[in-house]
């Protein structure tokens, strides 16, 4: 993806085409923008919210609130600090805030809120209208886990520049915990599409992280 923040931008365009006050719109991206750039974000940054999109264009047909996960998308992770452990509620109250100036429906902007805090934990709300979009939304943001392996390895480079106040020693133990969680689960990915293609390889990716850490 050449230039990422034109991208991200035509998405954000797309999903507010609806409203006519440009001016709001403009100021919206801007502060959007400007959180995804902090000096902190080595990959939780525009590339990644770019990476998403992507994803959801290539599986649109299969989504039916494609606004829902757009939105949540783009707003998912506009608070992220490592050093808290409520960026997902944060992030949602964000979106709340932007999303009402636009003048979204109440139910719309609750959908995304709900998306935005299942990050937290990745959990699927199976009784929740939308769990099949949820499913894709989620499995959207482990997708990088079934990447290749050299894509899979900078990525977990990036993460570690993001926990740089941790000592090595730390940090691994975390990650350690973290991968085994992943690993030692059922299955990483929800839909059949990311189950087929990628579920596999995220598990050797791990592995093969679990063996340098």
């Amino acid at each position: 993806m050449d230039n990422v923040v034109e991208y991200v931008k035509m998405n954000w365009e797309k999903l507010t085409a609806f409203s006519k006050k440009e001016e709001v719109k403009a100021r919206l991206f801007k502060e959007i923008e400007y959180r995804y750039a902090e000096n902190h974000r080595a990959y939780h940054n525009l590339g990644h919210i770019g990476y998403l999109f992507q994803l959801l264009n290539t599986f649109v047909s299969n989504i039916a609130n494609p606004a829902v996960v757009g939105f949540a998308i783009l707003y998912h992770d506009i608070v992220y600090d490592t050093y808290r452990k409520d960026n997902e509620e944060q992030s949602a109250l964000i979106a709340e805030k932007h999303l009402t100036e636009l003048m979204v429906k109440k139910e719309l902007i609750d959908h995304v809120k709900t998306f935005i805090v299942a990050t937290k934990d990745h959990t699927i709300l199976e009784d929740f209208t939308l769990h099949q979009d949820l499913a894709y939304f989620l499995d959207f943001d482990m997708a990088i886990l079934g990447e290749d392996f050299d894509t899979y390895k900078l990525y977990s480079k990036k993460i570690r520049k993001e926990y740089i106040q941790f000592s090595d020693e730390q940090y691994q133990a975390g990650r350690k915990q973290a991968l085994q969680k992943f690993i030692s689960s059922t299955s990483i990915y929800t839909t059949p599409d990311f189950k087929l293609v990628m579920e596999e390889t995220a598990r050797k990716n791990m592995q093969m992280e679990l063996g340098w850490l």
